[in-house]
């Protein structure tokens, strides 16, 4: 008997509703209906709003799981793909959200689909978000596709936004990975599956272009500087990369220039000590042209004249102690030569004692008598005692202690200078430098310590945040300070002071850095004749020229120069510019629609740059209150006189020590 019950339709729910979402995408206007059709369709709630993804959270799972479904169903379908892209850009807003994707897989939905010129500003859009935020494992996770960025670069060259987006990816990802310490990149595997040579020449030709954001050339400068420790060899095979650093954003690149150098170079050796100068002086007299050159300066008054004096001197001495055993005249004589020569304490002072139980005594014997000048004395053998034994933090306490009984002790503040922490040890050295009982030997060692602590303090200050403000004029404060004491030393230290050299290459670029624009290797000619100099002093003297890292930067910047200013002068001058803000980018034609563009820039995510708000225009007049009224340290913390709020000071003995000079002008003011 046949049954009179209607036969049941089969539920065509979820394919009516697919099939509904595929109509109603096709008919939308524009990005914004199409994520909130999905959106409506799939029950998700508002994502702009933090209740909405609150309620996404509770719901993770369910809510991916309908997302993914859709995706894959209509993987073909541009509008669809586009829009829940659009939907995991938003939800990447949440930290929380934005990890529980990418370890759900979200990674592998987008890469796919950059190739797709309806969905890729949307998934470079939250790839950039994504790298931005993410974590090492997110860095790691997207390094790998870099060859998939780099194939975007190289497919849409003329897409602004795509460009722009692609390097702000490799930056954050790709700097991650080939950063680290002098050892080993972060990450060496990833790093080794790179094609780091092809990324950097795309991110430098980029940069130069006049689409280039401020956003898209900070995020450049970034990733030059994470590669150029171990991505050297790249650097050098391709002569442009080599150029770009030379020529570059000046301050920016320098820093990565010489980084570049790190691994390939050798550290300064200690000068030649005063056994080997006298042996050596005393078999080879000075060629005709080089003697005429120290003659011209003073033939008393030169390096190695000087220490073959303290090298007899100290035989004298230490044949005596060995005789009479008198500490205390052994002491005083030791901390007397030890104020003109680096090589004042050998290992052994006398006969089967080694110097670390010899000058204890002596310091007993002179701390014993208690005058203020044996007293001094005692200090400069502790001091001195303390850096042989590299005892750091016993330097500095010390130093505290015998700088509350005489402010104008040279020799402690050169000891202070010695201990690790460049920007202590730079306020040390400059304070020492105001210290009027000196001798030329302390001097041209703290002028020394001086340039080459505020030139490293300058590179790594281009690279540092304040509260998202870039430290630019701190940076060129501690550039200007370097200059300007590698401009005495050279104009004041012996054509044959070891460190000459040194000096002479942070002269040379720094010169060509601080110019600017207008620099030209005509600045330099008077540096590179006394290099040659210099470089003689050393050959005569049997002292091997070492490829140290200033040394090659130097060689570098002079032989790329003209080459660099002549093939990279306007690009630079355009990166200039936008950096500055002075001029932005031109309006050009995107691919993406404008309707796109507005919806992602009404999203509130923050601006991709790592900064906030424009580079700082740089103006003299503020670099000055970033140095000490007194000592000139150049610091990026100064106390203002409470008086005139005029002068700063590094702490409250520069204020007190300035007061004399001061308190007239305070008075004035206030």
């Amino acid at each position: 008997m046949p049954s009179h019950r209607k036969a049941s339709k089969k539920s065509s729910g979820p394919k009516r509703l697919h099939s509904d979402l595929e109509v109603e995408v096709a008919q939308a206007s524009g990005w914004s209906q199409i994520v909130q059709l999905i959106q409506n369709q799939l029950q998700i709630p508002d994502l702009s709003k933090k209740s909405g993804l609150k309620k996404v959270f509770a719901n993770f799972d369910a809510t991916y799981e309908r997302l993914d479904a859709i995706f894959q169903q209509y993987v073909e379908n541009d509008r669809i793909v586009g829009g829940i892209v659009g939907i995991y850009t938003q939800m990447c807003e949440d930290s929380v959200l934005r990890t529980k994707l990418c370890s759900n897989g979200l990674l592998a939905r987008l890469f796919p689909v950059l190739k797709r010129d309806a969905c890729r500003t949307m998934a470079l859009h939250t790839l950039v978000n994504i790298g931005h935020h993410g974590g090492v494992g997110v860095h790691a996770e997207i390094a790998k596709h870099a060859s998939l960025l780099v194939q975007t670069l190289l497919d849409y060259p003329d897409d602004p936004q795509s460009v722009e987006y692609v390097i702000l990816i490799l930056s954050h990802s790709v700097g991650a990975v080939v950063n680290g310490d002098s050892q080993a990149p972060e990450m060496p595997d990833i790093h080794r599956s790179l094609d780091m040579r092809i990324i950097l020449k795309l991110v430098t030709f980029h940069m130069r272009q006049p689409y280039a954001s401020g956003a898209l050339i900070d995020h450049g400068i970034q990733l030059i500087f994470a590669a150029s420790m171990h991505c050297a060899a790249d650097f050098r095979a391709e002569p442009d990369l080599d150029k770009f650093l030379n020529w570059g954003l000046r301050g920016s690149c320098l820093g990565a220039l010489i980084r570049s150098f790190v691994r390939s170079s050798v550290p300064e050796r200690l000068a030649m000590g005063p056994a080997q100068t006298m042996q050596l002086m005393s078999n080879q007299p000075w060629p005709a042209h080089l003697q005429k050159v120290l003659s011209q300066y003073g033939l008393p008054r030169c390096y190695t004249t000087q220490e073959r004096a303290v090298s007899y001197e100290l035989s004298e001495v230490l044949g005596r102690g060995m005789q009479h055993r008198d500490f205390y005249l052994l002491g005083g004589k030791l901390a007397s030569l030890t104020l003109l020569s680096e090589y004042t304490m050998p290992e052994t002072i006398l006969p089967a004692f080694s110097v670390i139980e010899v000058v204890p005594f002596c310091i007993k014997e002179l701390r014993a008598k208690g005058t203020p000048s044996d007293m001094e004395k005692a200090d400069i053998l502790e001091m001195k005692l303390l850096v042989k034994k590299q005892q750091w933090d016993e330097i500095k306490s010390k130093a505290h202690q015998f700088l509350e009984r005489n402010p104008h002790a040279a020799y402690t503040y050169y000891a202070l200078s010695l201990t690790p922490g460049s920007e202590e040890a730079l306020r040390a050295a400059k304070k020492g430098l105001k210290c009027k009982q000196t001798t030329p030997f302390l001097h041209f060692q703290l002028l020394r310590l001086a340039v080459e602590f505020a030139g490293d303090l300058g590179l790594c200050y281009f690279q540092e945040f304040d509260d998202g403000r870039m430290m630019w004029e701190e940076a060129i404060a501690f550039l200007m300070s370097a200059l300007e004491d590698s401009k005495a030393f050279i104009e004041q230290a012996p054509p044959d002071n070891p460190y000459m050299k040194t000096i002479l290459y942070w002269n040379i670029i720094l010169t060509i850095v601080m110019d600017g624009p207008d620099a030209n290797l005509k600045a330099v000619e008077g540096a590179l004749e006394k290099l040659k100099i210099s470089e003689q002093v050393n050959e005569h003297m049997k002292m091997p020229i070492l490829s140290t890292q200033m040394r090659m930067a130097a060689k570098l910047i002079v032989k790329l120069y003209d080459e660099a200013v002549k093939d990279l002068g306007e690009g630079v001058k355009l990166m200039d510019e936008r950096l500055d803000e002075q001029v932005p980018p031109p309006d050009f034609p995107k691919k993406a629609s404008d309707e796109l563009a507005a919806w992602l820039s009404d999203m509130s995510l923050g601006s991709f740059n790592c900064s906030d708000g424009p580079k700082p225009q740089i103006n003299v007049k503020d670099i000055w209150f970033k140095r000490c009224s007194y000592c000139r340290n150049p610091s990026a913390v100064l106390r203002k006189c409470s008086g005139c709020q005029l002068t700063r000071y590094c702490d409250n003995n520069c204020q007190k020590l300035h007061w004399a000079e001061h308190k007239k002008q305070c008075k004035t003011k206030s």
